[in-house]
């Protein structure tokens, strides 16, 4: 029954629902061909009496006070809904037991849309005919609608997109409904009288008493509910109560007419035969303005169906261990909401405790959704006078019953699971639907879901990497010496890893981070800061304003920008919002971080005072390894090669037998990639020494370097090394010294990147 088998657990996440420990595991199920074939009709009798039941008390709070005389109609659109969609199901679900039903958080939605609309000034003066015609109206276009939203986003395979909606709007919103059918309860009892009405006049006193009454018959049933898990127990409390109910009128002596005068049976004669509106009166009848205000009601309606839809779907692969579609769901529950909508029916989809429930019974073929939609089609000829003879307190009681048990799976089950913060989001709206009626309620739950987003995403880093030219190179290979001084002066560069998308809410770290490091007087003076947007998938208008103030804030600092990595979007919405990168000369614009770093070094060392041009390569020996009195005879030792412009003096493949030092000119490093195009890895100034580490580990060389410009190279082969080593040690250790230092800086210099990019 659907108020022991709701349609989803507040512990279930929009990827995987996570059933009740009993559903995974069933402990007894039939066996046998005879129970095979009478498990699908036992668990159709319960399903049948709980479509009935739930039938006539989602009616009874649609179509109450001025909407009276719908009742019985009412119920058999209802109970007409549960046999299209269960039928639907049963025949063509990708899960072969599925078990559709009309779900009761939709019908708590439409309730009050319908109560609001029937208040509307519209229909003041309106015909009964019009009020029904209207309702109904409601009704259906609530069903064709979720209907139209399941097979556009199952036919389109975007099923998944709708589990983008915040889990606590969800919860909010069924926690919600749980408020509605509580509210509908009291008024399906007391109407629409006033709190002195109740307290003063006598008939205000029944009401009252009746209420009571509903209230003690929705504690008991809850507490038979929790204490008994056999699946007729809601069916037998509601029937024992019933029996109760006539005995006590024949000890009395009071009759049915005398019953509906205190209220105590609906308000309605009992009708004989099926009852159903005509869809050709409900297009012609209907006020479809009133329909159109209630348009925000029937699209939450069909995202919430949608939400549903796809969580019952995703708990019936974790309890069975098998995939199913869930856009063929959507597809197949669309198909039958369209068409219990042409009837003026109400929406709904797979039922996911009744369908755990048949398969607990046994029941795990499309026999079991057939059987149910034929014992609902036989109760529909009785569906009119068992509405009329339902008492006032059982359809109270059980939509009271409801209503606590959406409150207490939603907002008080959740507020364990959730952040405080998105708890109070789950609370603001059933609080925001009881004061602001349920419009203004779903509003404020979605200001405050997007706030808190809003605020969570804000407090995530955009900035992945915040360092300095100091711990962050340039892939350009550079003298011992110019690597001092990086090392240095290399804190007046600051470099800006930025990712994800940037709006008005994260682009202010940024901000933060360019003024501390300006104001920050223990490090050396900023030059340079360097903006990396190769992480970043976009940014809104404010954020691009962000970038115009830190150009001019980095302009009054006479600091240069240089920003790499824009994409085309992101640098069209940086000009189109002011920042030119193009055209602007304050701003320096680089395709990558490493042409952006190299440019940063350049300018930074052209400006500095120090030794670039040394006398020769003797110099520059003394100045790497020290001072000593064979350099002389090392120089001597070395060949010397003079290269043009795209000669190659390091192939890869081959074996690694040559130690080089780049005395002039420029090289670059390249590896060829399986579809022939050349790719830079760094570039060699010279000062540098190649090919130290094939000099002690041989093995074919893994990249090759090609001369840029007219250079001058000095070799020493390994074997002359290994010469040296057994006829002249001292000068062989000025090789291994000079080899030992290059290793040693570039392992620093690996050590620091490292370290910056786990900070």
């Amino acid at each position: 029954m659907n108020v022991s088998n709701h349609t989803f657990q507040p512990d279930q996440t929009a990827e995987a629902v996570m059933p009740a420990p009993e559903v995974m595991a069933p402990k007894t199920q039939p066996k046998g061909r005879l129970a095979t074939m009478v498990a699908p009709v036992l668990f159709a009798a319960i399903a049948g009496i709980d479509g009935l039941g739930t039938s006539i008390a989602f009616a009874a709070l649609i179509f109450t006070g001025p909407l009276a005389a719908g009742f019985g109609m009412g119920v058999g659109v209802i109970l007409l809904s549960c046999v299209v969609i269960a039928l639907l199901i049963a025949l063509y679900s990708r899960y072969p037991s599925s078990v559709g039903q009309v779900q009761e958080a939709s019908i708590a939605i439409l309730a009050t849309a319908i109560a609001a609309a029937m208040a509307s000034p519209a229909l003041h003066g309106a015909s009964e005919a019009t009020r029904i015609n209207t309702a109904f109206a409601i009704l259906g276009t609530s069903a064709v609608a979720t209907g139209a939203i399941f097979w556009i986003f199952g036919t389109c395979r975007f099923g998944r997109l709708v589990r983008f909606m915040p889990f606590s709007v969800v919860a909010g919103f069924l926690a919600g409904s749980g408020c509605l059918l509580i509210q509908g309860a009291v008024m399906i009892v007391v109407g629409d009288r006033s709190l002195p009405d109740l307290l003063i006049q006598p008939l205000g006193h029944q009401a009252l008493a009746n209420l009571y009454i509903a209230l003690i018959f929705a504690i008991v049933l809850t507490l038979a509910l929790k204490n008994a898990g056999n699946p007729v127990t809601a069916p037998l409390v509601m029937l024992a109560a019933a029996l109760l109910f006539y005995a006590m009128l024949a000890v009395i002596g009071v009759s049915a007419e005398q019953a509906r005068l205190l209220q105590w049976l609906p308000s309605m004669p009992q009708a004989s035969g099926l009852q159903l509106p005509s869809p050709f009166a409900i297009v012609t009848g209907a006020d479809w303005s009133v329909v159109a205000h209630a348009l925000p009601a029937i699209a939450s309606v069909a995202l919430l169906s949608m939400v549903g839809v796809l969580l019952n779907t995703s708990g019936l692969e974790v309890a069975t261990r098998r995939e199913i579609d869930a856009d063929a769901e959507l597809r197949i529950a669309g198909i039958a909401n369209l068409l219990a909508g042409g009837i003026g029916g109400a929406p709904g989809f797979t039922g996911l405790s009744m369908t755990m429930l048949a398969n607990r019974m046994g029941a795990t073929a499309r026999s079991v959704g057939i059987a149910t939609a034929v014992v609902l089609i036989l109760m529909l000829p009785f569906a009119g006078p068992l509405a009329g003879a339902m008492p006032t307190f059982i359809a109270a009681g059980l939509m009271l019953t409801l209503g606590f048990e959406l409150i207490r799976d939603w907002l008080w089950g959740s507020r364990r699971q959730l952040p405080v913060s998105e708890w109070l989001v789950v609370l603001a709206i059933p609080v925001g639907m009881m004061v602001f009626g349920f419009i203004g309620g779903m509003a404020l739950g979605l200001v405050l879901s997007i706030a808190t987003f809003v605020y969570n995403y804000a407090r995530l880093s955009v900035i992945r990497i915040d360092t300095s030219g100091r711990e962050r190179r340039s892939s350009i290979d550079r003298p011992i010496a110019e690597n001092a001084l990086l090392d240095h002066e290399g804190e007046q560069i600051q470099v800006l890893e930025l990712q994800g998308y940037l709006f008005f809410g994260t682009v202010e770290q940024i901000i933060a981070a360019v003024r501390g490091r300006l104001a920050d007087r223990t490090r050396l003076s900023l030059r340079f800061v360097t903006l990396d947007f190769r992480r970043v998938s976009g940014m809104d208008a404010a954020a691009c304003a962000a970038f115009v103030k830190i150009r001019n804030m980095l302009v009054a600092h006479q600091v240069d920008l240089v920003v790499c990595g824009l994409s085309t979007e992101v640098e069209t919405a940086l000009r189109r919002n002011g920042l030119d990168v193009v055209d602007d000369p304050q701003v320096g614009v680089e395709r990558d971080l490493d042409h952006a770093l190299e440019r940063c070094e350049a300018r930074l060392l052209a400006s500095l005072t120090h030794e670039t041009g040394w006398t020769d390569v003797e110099d520059y020996l003394a100045s790497t390894i020290g001072p000593d009195a064979r350099l002389h005879d090392l120089v001597e030792a070395m060949e010397r090669i003079e290269l043009l412009p795209g000669d190659r003096f390091i192939r890869a493949g081959e074996i690694g037998d040559d130690l080089f030092l780049l005395w002039k000119g420029r090289a670059k490093v390249e590896a060829r990639l399986p579809n022939g195009r050349a790719l830079r890895l760094r570039t060699v100034t010279p000062g540098v020494v190649l090919g130290e580490i094939a000099i002690y580990r041989g093995g074919p060389r893994t990249a090759d370097v090609v001369a840029e410009m007219p250079s001058t190279v000095y070799r020493l082969v390994r074997r002359q090394l290994r010469h040296l080593e057994q006829a002249d040690p001292q000068l062989a250790l000025l090789v291994h010294r000079l080899c030992a230092t290059t290793l040693a800086e570039r392992l620093t210099i690996a050590n620091r990147v490292v370290q910056s990019l786990h900070d």
